[in-house]
């Protein structure tokens, strides 16, 4: 629900009204600049990431408009801490753990692209793109040894890993990601009152291999 509405604020539509607003703004309009620069990036990378076709080669240019969008808030952040107007700087930026996430996720998949392209044949659909095998293992791992310790040891995070991949199978009930699947039973059948009920299956998450 979250992500549903990040992106209502933040891509094309909204990047449109922004827009349009400061148009009907005349000489005021100019106080948005900075809004829509900023929905500029926004909706591109929503644009890019959300959509179905394929990426073929490495002459796509969506990669290249994903890295300019990163590009653009690696210049925001800059161009804060480097004013000294500005006391706190922190306030006047998204957090730092968003502005990291969002290069770790552009770089990964632009990297991702490329090697998959260099060593074969194959096209890469964006939206079909995401972490749930890396987000299995992370859940698998938290309950295990301590694994929910914010500041695990080394050791201790090895012992984790090793439990997960000994002793867990391609299907795993401790993790939240992945394919849950809640389905009809194909049998049903009648409970006191002679009225039909159906029985579910417990969600299971599987690993995207």
């Amino acid at each position: 629900m979250r992500n549903h509405l990040s992106e209502d604020v933040l891509n094309g539509d909204m990047l449109h009204l922004m827009e349009q607003y400061k148009a009907g703004l005349g000489l005021a309009g100019s106080k948005l600049d900075a809004t829509i620069d900023l929905l500029k990036s926004t909706s591109t990378l929503i644009q890019n990431f959300r959509d179905s076709r394929p990426i073929t080669d490495a002459s796509d240019d969506r990669p290249l408009q994903n890295n300019d969008a990163v590009q653009w808030f690696i210049k925001w952040g800059n161009d804060v801490k480097n004013d000294i107007t500005i006391k706190n700087k922190e306030k006047s930026l998204i957090s730092h753990q968003t502005r990291e996430d969002i290069v770790s996720v552009v770089m990964g998949f632009n990297e991702l692209c490329f090697y998959k392209l260099k060593r074969s044949n194959s096209s890469i659909i964006p939206n079909r793109v995401n972490s749930d095998v890396i987000e299995n293992s992370f859940c698998q791992q938290r309950p295990l040894h301590n694994g929910a310790n914010t500041n695990p040891t080394y050791l201790g995070y090895c012992h984790s890993v090793n439990s997960v991949i000994l002793g867990q199978t391609s299907i795993s009930r401790k993790s939240n990601t992945g394919g849950v699947d809640i389905r009809k039973t194909q049998e049903h059948h009648k409970n006191s009152k002679g009225k039909l009920h159906y029985t579910f299956l417990e969600p299971v998450c599987t690993w995207d291999m």
